[in-house]
């Protein structure tokens, strides 16, 4: 039963997605496909700008991320997918889907998001006003929600703590290898 895949690795922002994530696809071997790593390198190639400028450099990010996951027959795919709206862009990759929900408290999760400002280590295209009060509250206002794929397996994972990967791993090699 060795199936292409996808996992999705989904979350509200700040919900520790890029951490598990990258730590999954080394424990799984598979590649990963991060929005942000994309949308730092359109930052890079196109330039920083205002938060409309960066939405827009987003969208183009899960474009293109959608596009290279099309052709990976096991993948792992990262970002803060909208619920509403990103389902179909994902059932339209047409193969058996893994989604790995992130889920922390969201004054948690805002926190960490507002210590970003900060980072030495964060890319530049990520302006301070990109993580402000305002932008916080626009995705604080709804209650975090995984996506609804149906047929997808979902596995919440509690990011405000250590991750059990081995048995994360485990349940995805169950789905893609039937075991």
């Amino acid at each position: 039963m060795d199936e292409d895949m996808v996992v999705v690795v989904t979350g509200i922002p700040a919900s520790d997605k890029s951490t598990l994530a990258t730590a999954l696809s080394n424990q799984l071997g598979w590649p990963l496909i991060s929005k942000d790593v994309i949308k730092e390198a359109l930052f890079d190639a196109l330039g920083t700008g205002d938060l409309e400028w960066s939405q827009r450099l987003g969208r183009a990010g899960h474009v293109v991320m959608y596009s290279l996951a099309a052709t990976i027959p096991k993948v792992i795919i990262e970002a803060h997918f909208q619920r509403g709206f990103a389902e179909t862009e994902l059932l339209a990759l047409n193969r058996r889907i893994v989604q790995i929900y992130c889920r922390c408290p969201v004054d948690v999760a805002a926190e960490r998001y507002r210590r970003r400002i900060d980072d030495p280590y964060r890319h530049a295209g990520h302006l301070p006003e990109h993580q402000s009060d305002q932008v916080i509250q626009r995705w604080m206002r709804e209650v975090p929600t995984p996506l609804d794929l149906p047929n997808a397996l979902l596995v919440e994972v509690d990011t405000t703590g250590p991750v059990d990967l081995e048995s994360l791993a485990s349940a995805i090699h169950a789905v893609a290898f039937g075991r």
